[in-house]
């Protein structure tokens, strides 16, 4: 029920970090591409917000990739990195509701965050096979020289 439980967890923090990745990527290509380009920014600041902008997209769906791996395969990765990745969500979050008000980003985030520090709470063990038994040698056993 626990392994249930934390693949469950996983598999939503990656399909709300997707969600988040097609959001940046939808409002860039539909929204920031026109603002940016009806404003007269410096070239400068017009590529770094661009690039900003696309490189969170990109980092959204590379930790929603991990999270997905991490869901079918527990201990490709270490507790601890996810529970990092997990945090950085949770200060994105802060970050779009003071600064930009975008509701879904930000619920996509709160989503995604609180499903994968309730996953690495729920972190699977470590089975450890025993190791093979000795092979037990009779007399009768080993082939004629």
């Amino acid at each position: 029920m626990k392994n249930a439980g934390f693949h469950y967890c996983m598999l939503i923090g990656a399909l709300s970090l997707a969600g988040v990745a097609l959001y940046y990527f939808l409002s860039y290509f539909f929204n920031l591409s026109v603002a940016l380009n009806n404003n007269k920014l410096k070239a400068s600041l017009d590529s770094a917000l661009r690039a900003q902008w696309l490189a969170f997209g990109c980092q959204s769906l590379l930790i929603a990739l991990l999270y997905l791996l991490v869901a079918f395969k527990p201990h490709s990765v270490t507790r601890e990195v996810i529970v990092l990745l997990g945090l950085l969500q949770l200060v994105e979050c802060v970050l779009l509701f003071v600064f930009s008000g975008s509701n879904v980003a930000a619920g996509l985030l709160i989503a995604a965050a609180l499903f994968v520090l309730a996953g690495a709470a729920l972190w699977p063990k470590k089975v450890v096979a025993p190791p093979p038994a000795p092979a037990v040698v009779t007399p009768g056993s080993l082939p004629p020289l």
